[in-house]
């Protein structure tokens, strides 16, 4: 059965379209090439918590770029890039749901709504919903992918470097989803939930352990005898040791947006003349906690007891079979705050970031917090679904 795409006053449902183009009048604003990252919803923030975002101009270049890298103007197709600009704007349009902010799903309905869809050929229909099934599951419940699941994206037709690109996506789209609700709550704006809108299930993840763990993907990588001098820069530039980690010669497959991801975690967790900090630190393990990332979890746990964390904290968040249930971490106001971010980014709104601001913490501090929380929702993605990690 040929699946359609309606629309809506508000916005736009979309599964996969019939091969008939339409033309809609859409809102202009949404379109605006200059401001595809935040929208311009920063605006609507009272100016000396605006400037918390403004004065942080290399991370929204580079939040910029990475969305510029992956949903271009055009794309070419090959025979090592398949994953068309169709493709890549309904897949981003299916994340944009799932997270249920409005005027992300405002923003790609209106970019979608030109192109022309794929044939309603079967072979069409089933590559369209493969896609939309991997988008939406890995929104929302990435512990659930595996690998026969990457096996069934080739099966369709992706090749890895699709599949990097795809994957890389759909993290960004969740990363800017959960930034928007952080604007949200600045700008002391009510989060607007849908009637009936589905929530994801807790991870159910055991195993958590400071240990070291090592990491391994599951398609192939750069041969980097065989890389040019772009890609070598790009690997150097990412980190200290990437030209040894599978994890950066697989996503190596794409450099652009490579590039844009390190130059954002960069900016992050390590802003000028601010070394490693314990609250970015422990926002990163407890965001990895929630979404199930045995890898990142350990991994930042241990750089937050390096930096001088509490113990405690890192205990009771590993400990806990299950984190719904109300233990020492948390009871935390950053856990609280850092697990309404990463499970219901469209509940969160300025009643979620209030605890932040009575447990202490400055406006400074609070957003370090969720920008943390919001880029390891991204990165927790990466990981989690494109390798596997044992024990060292």
């Amino acid at each position: 059965m040929e699946q359609q795409r309606r629309a809506a006053l508000d916005g736009w449902y979309h599964e996969t379209q019939t091969s008939q183009q339409r033309h809609t009048l859409l809102d202009p604003c949404q379109t605006n090439e200059s401001d595809s990252f935040l929208l311009g919803l920063e605006q609507k923030i009272e100016p000396s918590l605006r400037r918390l975002l403004t004065q942080r101009n290399g991370l929204l270049f580079a939040a910029q770029t990475a969305y510029n890298k992956l949903f271009p103007k055009s794309v070419s197709l090959s025979r090592h890039q398949t994953l068309s600009l169709y493709d890549r704007l309904s897949s981003a349009l299916t994340v944009a749901q799932v997270t249920g902010i409005q005027p992300l799903c405002t923003h790609f309905a209106a970019r979608l709504a030109p192109l022309n869809c794929p044939d309603a050929s079967r072979e069409s229909n089933i590559r369209q919903t493969h896609l939309a099934q991997y988008a939406r599951l890995l929104a929302t419940q990435p512990t659930l992918i595996n690998r026969a699941m990457l096996t069934q994206l080739s099966d369709v037709g992706l090749s890895a470097q699709d599949i990097v690109v795809f994957t890389q996506l759909i993290g960004f789209v969740s990363f800017q989803a959960r930034l928007l609700a952080v604007v949200n709550a600045l700008a002391g704006r009510p989060a607007t939930v849908l009637p009936g809108f589905s929530h994801p299930e807790e991870a159910k993840q055991s195993g958590f352990s400071l240990q070291l763990r090592r990491w391994q993907s599951f398609l192939p990588e750069v041969d980097l005898a065989k890389a040019t001098r772009e890609q070598l820069d790009v690997l150097d530039f990412s980190a200290p040791d990437a030209r040894d980690s599978s994890f950066y010669r697989l996503l190596l497959q794409d450099a652009g947006s490579l590039e844009a991801l390190s130059a954002l975690t960069t900016h992050i967790m390590q802003q000028p003349g601010d070394e490693k900090s314990a609250l970015k630190e422990w926002a990163a393990a407890a965001t990895s906690r929630i979404n199930g990332c045995l890898f990142c979890a350990g991994i930042h746990g241990r750089y937050y007891l390096e930096i001088g964390g509490a113990s405690g904290h890192i205990d009771s968040l590993f400990v806990e079979s299950e984190p719904q249930h109300a233990g020492v971490a948390e009871q935390d106001p950053l856990v609280k705050a850092v697990k309404t971010l990463t499970q219901t980014p469209e509940k969160f709104d300025a009643s979620a970031l209030q605890p932040l601001l009575d447990a202490g913490y400055t406006h400074q501090q609070t957003l370090d917090i969720l920008l943390s929380s919001a880029l390891f929702g991204w990165l927790n993605r990466l990981i989690q679904t494109l390798g596997a990690s044992e024990l060292a």
